[in-house]
């Protein structure tokens, strides 16, 4: 195995979201499409930072395992119903980070009051559980949206690889903490102009070298999830 292998980028994403403050206890999950399949890679009930590629399974989309077996979140469901209605979603990112969790209780979208809140700029959904409607009308309230916040839960991240979404994860934990913080001083948000102009660059320079870079870093911090890994 090298560091291609969408296993090992899996268990590499979740070391990372770990280290930049967003762990979720061991009910997060982070997921890609398998292509040419009906099926998706997937993690299971553990900390981000116990993920070893041997430890990312495959489920199809009936959450059948086809490769490897662990104990899975019965919440790994609106996975696959995001694949099977999203064909431009490669990865997904469920996550209960701190701020994150804290701002979704507000029910509202993140506001724009830091560079990197503009990742997020009128892609937003929100969703509240009322323990009565279907779970999966979480997905119905992602529509066609990159991140939906569920009220005093977290939030789901949908993207078009799993290097955007793993850094779109921990820009959106950024982005809650920038709001509470600023939102409490009477700080306001960034010019309309600036933040349509800072998404396109931010995309297409910040998010690619924010995942070699923190993949470099886990060189140093996680040596472990690198043994037996050619290259």
């Amino acid at each position: 195995m090298d560091t291609s292998d969408i296993r090992f980028r899996i268990a590499a994403a979740r070391r990372m979201l770990y280290r930049q403050g967003c762990d979720s206890n061991v009910g997060g999950h982070v997921s890609a499409r398998a292509h040419g399949e009906d099926a998706f890679w997937v993690t299971g009930l553990e900390y981000f930072d116990q993920t070893t590629p041997d430890r990312v399974v495959q489920l199809g989309f009936e959450l059948q395992p086809r490769v490897g077996e662990m104990a899975f979140s019965p919440a790994v469901n609106f996975h696959a119903e995001i694949y099977r209605r999203r064909p431009d979603v490669e990865a997904i990112v469920h996550l209960h980070s701190h701020f994150v969790s804290v701002f979704s209780s507000t029910g509202r979208t993140i506001g724009m009051f830091n560079v990197v809140s503009v990742l997020f700029h009128e892609d937003q959904a929100t969703f509240a559980d009322d323990g009565v409607r279907p779970h999966l009308d979480v997905v119905d309230a992602l529509g066609d949206k990159r991140v939906v916040l569920m009220k005093n839960h977290g939030a789901i991240v949908a993207s078009q690889s799993l290097e955007h979404a793993t850094i779109e994860a921990i820009m959106l934990e950024e982005a809650a903490r920038y709001h509470l913080e600023c939102e409490a001083i009477g700080g306001t948000e960034i010019a309309r102009a600036e933040v349509i102009n800072g998404r396109a660059a931010y995309q297409k320079y910040f998010l690619p070298n924010m995942w070699e870079a923190n993949l470099e870093r886990l060189r140093r911090s996680d040596p472990d999830l690198f043994e037996g890994i050619d290259g």
